[in-house]
């Protein structure tokens, strides 16, 4: 229990062993090996240290309760740096003989860091964009590249092209 004892009975340690001895006595049980000051203290030891952890975890129980309190900030901001107000969207594409033609939507894409590998690895940077149209353009040897659009916020957008014939697709079904 959490609340103080109503009545607290005291008797001298003398009398207190005296009647534990002749309790014993009633019972056949043997008291000599039995020290009563050690008992007494033992008792009032641990009655103490029960009391004075439960007010510890009270106090913790306590403090627990009262950190989302504590810790309520009214100045909290978010920011939106790093969240992509607008997807990267390819709108239209082109393959020509000699160069393909990418059309891109997106406010926050970067043109000038748009590039392209193909599958050797080579580094294959645009022959033109612009930024008002969305335009931009790739130079095309009938190899399959994978482009990639990067955007303000880190993120980047890769999409692979291949091109084959008619005859290719047929062949691969």
């Amino acid at each position: 229990m959490i609340h103080k004892r109503s009545r607290k009975y005291f008797m001298n340690k003398k009398a207190a062993g005296d009647t534990l001895k002749n309790v014993l006595a009633a019972c056949n049980k043997d008291s000599e090996n039995i020290n009563f000051d050690l008992l007494i203290l033992k008792g009032i030891a641990q009655t103490n240290w029960v009391d004075t952890c439960k007010w510890i975890a009270i106090g913790f129980l306590f403090l627990i309760l009262l950190t989302p309190v504590i810790l309520i900030n009214n100045n909290i901001k978010i920011e939106s740096k790093g969240i992509a107000t607008e997807r990267i969207i390819i709108r239209n594409h082109q393959l020509y003989n000699d160069h393909f033609i990418l059309e891109l939507a997106g406010d926050d894409i970067i043109y000038n860091e748009i590039y392209a590998r193909n599958s050797d690895g080579d580094v294959i940077f645009p022959i033109s964009f612009d930024n008002n149209t969305g335009l931009v353009k790739f130079p095309y040897n009938n190899e399959t590249l994978t482009i990639y659009i990067p955007d303000a916020h880190g993120h980047t957008l890769s999409v692979s092209l291949s091109a084959y014939s008619a005859n290719d697709k047929e062949n691969k079904e």
